[in-house]
């Protein structure tokens, strides 16, 4: 039944996914057009903008890394990079942005034993990305409220940092718990209640190794920081004429809506967020799903390549 379930939903994202795509490529955006801005993009600003992955990567393995010694183990480096290699091979094939972190998880218990200890380091690393997305988010709108009338985009960013932060702030505080006692401790809620639980008794620890949390933090806003310039770079690349701090003010937006499981692997939504954010900056269609094109699904192909050959020839 269980099997039946996750199939059905999978299955269901496919449908969403396939039916927005074919929504904008049939009815919206010309393909043709969508190629030829692929075609006369400028091939220096994206090769630029693949060179930044390497660095990311580097990045998110020194912040895993330091949120597992915090936990009393220790990772090799390399290990740690191939293993976020691998798992941006498995999400290209998993039915959600989040499929790769299995493998991770998986990987870091044969170091610390615990699958569960396991789990709530890649849930704690992956939380520090959110925050700094939703700071990016709330700190960039708030720079830019002059010009919120022309792109409403700007409430919505404002919005969704503000929300998102006093979320994560309510959950660890005292309120939190009391909130959550509030859930049913009977059928899949109870179930749901305990692992909500496990995983902010786990994060809580972070309160007593704040040394460790907050140099997770600082490589996270590294991290994101290289994410937003790589996808500057190729909207240079494709001649887009957006300022750059309003990468800060979209791509979180994009990055952080794609986190709801409702498509495949988060296309379709993100070609359809892309039209639409554009279209505030007099962006045509085609070069929006041409930036999703390269920044997006060619890189991230390129990179899962390269993670299913590393997988493949592990021992």
């Amino acid at each position: 039944m269980n099997f039946q379930k996750k199939y059905l939903k999978s299955a269901l994202k496919f449908v969403i996914s396939f039916s927005i795509l074919a929504y904008l490529l049939f009815f919206k955006v010309p393909v043709a057009g969508i190629l030829a801005h692929i075609k006369n993009a400028v091939f220096i600003w994206i090769l630029l903008s693949f060179s930044l992955h390497a660095i990311g990567l580097l990045i998110s393995a020194v912040r895993w890394k330091i949120l597992i010694q915090a936990q009393g183990d220790s990772v090799p480096l390399a290990y740690l990079a191939q293993s976020y290699l691998v798992g941006t091979f498995f999400n290209n094939f998993l039915p959600t942005r989040f499929g790769g972190d299995a493998v991770r998880i998986w990987d870091g218990s044969r170091y610390s034993r615990s699958l569960l200890g396991s789990t709530a380091v890649v849930l704690i690393e992956r939380l520090t990305g959110i925050i700094i997305l939703l700071f990016f988010s709330l700190a960039a709108s708030l720079l830019r409220l002059d010009m919120a009338r022309r792109v409403p985009v700007i409430w919505v960013s404002l919005a969704v940092g503000l929300f998102g932060l006093a979320c994560i702030g309510l959950f660890f505080l005292p309120p939190g718990e009391k909130l959550l006692s509030l859930l049913p401790e009977k059928g899949w809620m109870a179930k749901l209640r305990l692992k909500i639980n496990e995983f902010r008794k786990t994060g809580l620890v972070y309160k007593e190794k704040k040394a460790a949390f907050l140099k997770a933090l600082f490589w996270a806003f590294l991290l994101q920081v290289n994410v937003i310039v790589h996808y500057y770079l190729v909207g240079i690349a494709l001649g887009l004429a957006i300022p750059f701090s309003d990468y800060f003010i979209f791509i979180p937006i994009v990055l952080i809506i794609l986190t709801i499981p409702i498509t495949l692997g988060g296309h379709g939504a993100r070609e359809l967020l892309y039209v639409q954010i554009f279209s505030f900056y007099a962006v045509s269609g085609s070069a929006a799903l041409a930036f999703s094109a390269i920044a997006d699904v060619a890189f991230t192909l390129i990179i899962g390549i390269i993670g299913g050959i590393i997988f493949f020839l592990r021992k």
